[in-house]
C-alpha cells in the first residue's frame, strides 16, 4: 500500500502522484493501491484528485478522506511506503512519523524532505515535478520487497536516533552548551533547526 497523507493543495502535487501511479501500476508485480489520506472537506486547489482518478482510469487509487491525527498511526501501520510529492515542504513531520512506524518514504529531493530522507537508505528522493522519476521510484518500491523492507528498517532506526525526545533533548543540550561556551552551534545540531 502506497500512502499519501496531507491536504489537497497545489504544492502537494497530488495529480502528479496519481498520474505517476497510473503509469507505474502496469509494471507492478503485485497490486499496490495508492491511498490518499487527507483532503480537508471542501478544500482543494487546482485539479481535484477524484477528477484525475477518473481521467486516468486508475482503479487502484482510493480517497480515504479527512481523518483526525489520532487515526494517523492506523493509516501508517496499514501502509508499506509513504509517498509525498510536495514541492514545498519546510520539514514534513508526517515523514518522520512514517519512518518511526518503519515505513520508507518517497519524497521530493528539495527542502525539508531532502534533509530527512537519506536516498537509497531510508527511502527514495526524486526531482520535483518529474512524473517519470516518481513512477520509476514507485515501481522500484513495489517490486523490490527486500529493498523496501531494508529501507523501512533503516528509516525506523533513523527516526529514533534523530527525532525521538531523548535525541532532541540531547541536541538541545548540546546547542545550549556550545552557546554558553561562546561557540556557534556545530553542524551536528542541525536536527533542531530542521523542525
Amino acid at each position: 500500500v502506497l500512502l499519501y497523507v496531507g491536504r489537497y493543495t497545489e504544492v502537494k502535487r497530488i495529480p502528479l502522484l496519481i498520474r505517476a501511479h497510473a503509469r507505474a501500476r502496469q509494471r507492478f508485480e503485485r497490486p499496490a493501491p495508492l491511498v490518499l489520506l487527507g483532503g480537508f472537506p471542501g478544500e482543494w486547489e487546482g485539479e481535484h484528485p477524484l477528477d484525475v482518478v477518473r481521467e486516468t482510469g486508475d482503479p487502484d487509487v482510493f480517497l480515504a478522506g479527512w481523518r483526525g491525527h489520532e487515526d494517523l498511526p492506523q493509516g501508517l501501520n496499514a501502509a508499506d511506503v509513504l509517498v509525498l510529492p510536495s514541492v514545498r515542504e519546510q520539514f514534513g513531520a508526517v515523514i518522520v512519523e512514517a519512518m518511526a512506524c518503519g515505513l520508507p518514504a518517497q519524497d521530493i529531493d528539495a527542502h525539508g524532505p531532502a534533509e530527512i530522507v537519506d536516498a537509497g537508505e531510508t527511502g527514495w528522493l526524486v526531482p520535483p515535478d518529474d512524473e517519470e522519476a516518481l513512477a520509476e521510484a514507485l515501481v522500484e518500491a513495489v517490486n523490490g520487497e527486500g529493498e523496501r523492507r531494508r529501507r523501512g528498517e533503516r528509516a525506523y532506526e533513523a527516526a529514533r536516533s534523530r527525532y525521538s525526545w531523548p535525541a532532541l533533548a540531547g541536541g538541545l543540550a548540546q546547542v545550549y552548551a556550545e552557546v554558553a561556551e561562546g561557540r556557534p552551534p556545530s553542524a551536528g545540531s542541525h536536527t533542531l533547526t530542521a523542525g
